[in-house]
């Protein structure tokens, strides 16, 4: 079966009409229901009804639509490989992260990225602030949490873990919370974008109520020093205080009641015509395995 007659099939289908379809492709219309009708002859099948008000798919139309679709999408895919292996990745890229994995996470991964891509340019931008990615000029963003605007592209990276933790000293004067209620009673340090915690308890969550905590900071990493400094209870992502736990500086505090993931997605502005530099970073971020270092 010819590709070209399923792209063609699969246009007259998805545009609605065959005068449609013959603006898209450029082909007369008597020439493109010639192709289509050939088509059909070939499969022994009718793939659409004709009338003179209106076209649709038959049930082997639907069926074999799928089909096309997958098999026009899979040359694209091919294609855009090639182009990437033809198109060498050069120029800026402009990126932006939070605070925590921006300064945690990122600066290992992109200097790894830039010994590999050594025509690449990268300017980074941390900060927790949603930052306009158009008047900014942000190529790719790295953001946490649910996604404010749905115009933009967004892939998921992978799951922040997030723990519940304290100091030993802090421990020692004012005691081990044993469930989640018994943190009322406790001094809650609070990033001014959550001031609930949801926690995870048999027969359903719970919302922790953090708003009137007396410390509180717009970066994750002044928590942690609160935390460490023991002044209190901070939520944090695991990967922050990894190695705060295995030394014993903190503690993880009401594990039977965890903290539900917090999704991490790589955002950008347009799905078509992605610079090859940015096609090289979505590429390289999935290869060095970010999302493992996350959970």
């Amino acid at each position: 079966m010819k590709l070209d007659a399923m792209a063609l099939f699969a246009l007259v289908a998805n545009e609605g009409s065959f005068t449609a379809a013959a603006r898209v492709c450029g082909l007369p219309k008597s020439t493109l229901s010639q192709r289509v009708a050939e088509l059909e002859s070939r499969l022994g099948m009718r793939l659409l009804q004709r009338t003179t008000r209106r076209l649709s798919l038959t049930t082997a139309g639907q069926a074999y639509l799928v089909h096309c679709q997958a098999m026009l999408d899979a040359a694209d895919a091919a294609e855009a490989a090639i182009s990437r292996l033809r198109d060498a990745p050069s120029g800026r890229l402009r990126i932006t992260a939070p605070e925590a994995s921006g300064t945690l996470l990122l600066p290992a991964l992109l200097a790894a990225f830039a010994l590999r891509y050594p025509a690449v340019s990268i300017d980074c931008v941390i900060t927790d602030a949603q930052l306009d990615m158009v008047a900014e000029r942000i190529d790719l963003a790295l953001r946490t949490g649910q996604l404010a605007d749905s115009s933009y592209v967004s892939r998921k990276v992978g799951a922040v873990s997030r723990v519940v933790v304290a100091a030993p000293a802090y421990l020692a004067a004012k005691g081990w919370p044993q469930q989640p209620a018994d943190l009322a009673r406790h001094q809650l340090l609070l990033h001014t974008v959550l001031p609930y915690w949801p926690l995870q308890q048999a027969g359903g969550s719970v919302q922790i109520d953090a708003s009137q905590a007396t410390l509180r900071a717009n970066n994750l990493n002044t928590l942690r020093q609160f935390a460490l400094a023991g002044a209190g209870i901070a939520l944090l992502p695991r990967f922050m205080v990894r190695q705060d736990l295995a030394a014993g500086h903190l503690h993880h505090l009401l594990a039977d009641t965890p903290v539900p993931d917090n999704h991490y997605y790589a955002v950008y502005t347009s799905r078509s015509h992605r610079p090859a530099a940015l096609t090289a970073m979505l590429d390289f971020i999935d290869e060095y395995g970010l999302a493992a270092l996350l959970a």
